[in-house]
């Protein structure tokens, strides 16, 4: 069904963010994808993407998250923000890490059902089981919820503090 052209879009509020090239000097910027790109990866990957991650794909493309609409909170440790990589994967590098077919891929290895969804420091992926009836977004190996959902993640990042995972107060 197509989408109503004026209905909002779940991510709108990032479209001032999309580039088309990554700049190295941008806290936060994302690239377009191409809907091909996106299917390919489905396609190596046996499924589709859960939905609030496939209209990210789909609305904003793949980048990387440091600063928001607000300043960050640091805590008394200071500036942990600027440690973040914050990184929405691109669907052919979530592939390859779930097939182990990555360059670098996790150690340990990513369990069964565990997609890695967002890089939230270096190497450190935050995970959402494709299989599960509601995909919320977990620490590695399920230890912690971090968000109900891929959309509920992205909007507190950008919306409350680009750190609130290094804080660990979900």
């Amino acid at each position: 069904m197509p989408q109503n052209p004026t209905s909002p879009r779940l991510y709108d509020y990032l479209r001032p963010h999309v580039v088309d090239l990554a700049p190295s000097n941008e806290p936060t910027w994302f690239r377009r994808l191409e809907r091909q790109r996106i299917l390919e990866a489905e396609a190596r990957l046996g499924y589709t993407f859960p939905r609030h991650v496939r209209a990210f794909y789909e609305e904003i493309g793949f980048g990387v998250l440091r600063a928001g609409a607000k300043d960050p909170v640091d805590d008394s440790a200071g500036a942990q923000w600027r440690q973040v990589a914050n990184r929405i994967l691109h669907p052919t590098t979530i592939a390859a890490l779930s097939l182990g077919e990555a360059e670098i891929n996790p150690h340990p290895p990513l369990r069964q059902n565990e997609w890695p969804v967002f890089e939230a420091t270096e190497g450190d992926y935050f995970i959402v089981d494709p299989f599960a009836s509601d995909p919320a977004i977990y620490t590695r190996y399920k230890i912690d919820k971090v968000a109900d959902n891929f959309a509920d993640l992205i909007h507190r990042l950008y919306h409350e503090d680009v750190a609130f995972h290094r804080k660990r107060r979900w």
